[in-house]
């Protein structure tokens, strides 16, 4: 995972140039045990959510809960990252997303992969529209979180609405 991490990172995420992209996976997780294509759960307190991780934003796996955009980095954590969750802002009476407008500067956000859970900050917050790759690219020395739904709510996905944070590093 650290590999593929370096490798996006060197080659400038080239491959993140359109919608078939995000879709797939980048791991395979059989290696580890997993079947199922999680990768791990976020927990997002403010919003009263929790919802596995899926390796690749198809519509089964959007329709599962939250997913790692592909072609992003996977999350592990470390500088050079910035792995980017998606889900939608509701889906059949399951909230997933709906409330992220409810997170502000400040906020803690959760991720547990396979091995430990990693905590991040809410440091910033933007609309963007749906084609706007550069806003969720790699940015060099930072180990960032971006989570990303449709804006506005129930709008057939006009725009997108991000969440950036940080990694939150623990001294000791």
């Amino acid at each position: 995972m650290a590999r593929y991490n370096a490798q996006i990172y060197a080659n400038g995420q080239t491959g993140l140039c359109d919608a078939w992209a995000y879709q797939q996976p980048s791991f395979d997780l059989t290696a580890y045990g997993v079947e199922n294509g999680a990768m791990g759960v976020i927990s997002i307190p403010k919003m009263d959510v929790e919802l596995p991780i899926y390796l690749g934003a198809t519509y089964d796996n959007m329709a599962a809960g939250a997913v790692h955009l592909s072609q992003t980095s996977l999350s592990i954590g470390g500088p050079d990252t910035n792995c980017v969750i998606a889900a939608h802002r509701g889906w059949y009476g399951a909230p997933y997303f709906r409330y992220i407008d409810l997170l502000e500067v400040g906020d803690q956000v959760y991720i547990t992969n396979l091995w430990e859970t990693l905590t991040y900050e809410v440091t910033s917050i933007k609309v963007i529209k749906p084609n706007d790759i550069n806003e969720i690219l790699i940015q060099p020395g930072r180990d960032m979180l971006p989570l990303l739904t449709c804006h506005l709510y129930a709008s057939g996905g006009k725009y997108r609405y991000v969440v950036y944070c940080d990694r939150v590093m623990s001294i000791g």
